[in-house]
């Protein structure tokens, strides 16, 4: 699909939490440069507590588009993903992670129908899921719970690859797992949604973070969604984001490092 109506004066904010993804970094980056050649855009790596050398891989970054946020311990990926938002500078924000799993190339052609179709989120869903059958199961059983929970017909909760306007990227409060639910919260408030069709890769490098578990964790968020959308008027608000920056490297190709940043909220 053609990407004419991206303009090169719309720029767009690609938010990548990371949890020990050493090995994924540079190739993030070199696909990201590919994909997105065409459009005015940052990058913005979270770095939520990563244990292995992801630090060290994202200080080796040469890219000026690329700004590095260090959490000064692992929060989570909803927190981290907050982290991005927050410091992001476009007039449109893509969440994707950093597992080299959601395609890039993706990107260009959901802008194009958020903006044509003047929408709040556009998510992707994931068709053909190259993850193994015990990552796919968990998933299957947590979309269904979801749906019949809620009402909804949004079919895939856990893809990552999301597009949101300026707007609807700031309002949203990300604490705990929220990330999970965010189509359907956003469509549970009256947000205009559309789900599309994304390709998915098989991971290749790091370890996948969820399991069977979750599953029992969706009912009980769940839950606190269901609650907080029937009793409360506040949009998405479940509790307060919470988390404190160390450090942020900005255009990596030569570091400017700003120490013991709190951002608390």
């Amino acid at each position: 699909m053609s990407s004419s109506s991206n303009s090169k004066s719309d720029l767009i904010s690609v938010v990548i939490p990371l949890h020990n993804e050493a090995l994924n970094v540079k190739l993030m980056v070199l696909a990201l440069t590919k994909a997105l050649k065409d459009l005015n855009y940052e990058v913005l790596f979270v770095n939520d507590g990563s244990t292995d050398d992801t630090s060290n891989q994202l200080k080796k970054l040469n890219e000026k588009s690329v700004t590095v946020i260090e959490l000064d311990k692992n929060y989570g990926q909803s927190s981290a993903i907050a982290a991005g938002i927050d410091f992001s500078k476009g007039n449109y924000i893509v969440t994707m992670d950093g597992d080299l799993q959601n395609d890039p190339y993706d990107i260009p052609w959901m802008l194009e129908i958020l903006k044509n179709k003047s929408l709040d989120l556009i998510a992707g869903f994931r068709k053909e899921r190259k993850d193994p059958f015990f990552k796919k199961i968990p998933s299957i059983i947590a979309n269904y719970i979801i749906q019949i929970l809620t009402k909804t017909k949004i079919k895939d909760n856990g893809c990552a690859l999301k597009i949101f306007n300026e707007t609807t990227a700031k309002k949203l409060i990300f604490s705990g797992e929220i990330h999970r639910y965010i189509t359907t919260i956003s469509f549970l408030n009256g947000l205009k949604i559309m789900q599309v069709p994304v390709n998915h890769m098989p991971r290749k490098f790091g370890k996948s973070k969820y399991g069977l578990s979750r599953t029992f964790k969706v009912i009980y968020d769940i839950c606190l969604i269901i609650l907080n959308k029937k009793y409360s008027n506040q949009l998405f608000k479940l509790k307060e984001k919470n988390y404190s920056v160390k450090n942020i490297y900005y255009s990596c190709n030569k570091l400017t490092k700003r120490n013991s940043i709190q951002f608390q909220t």
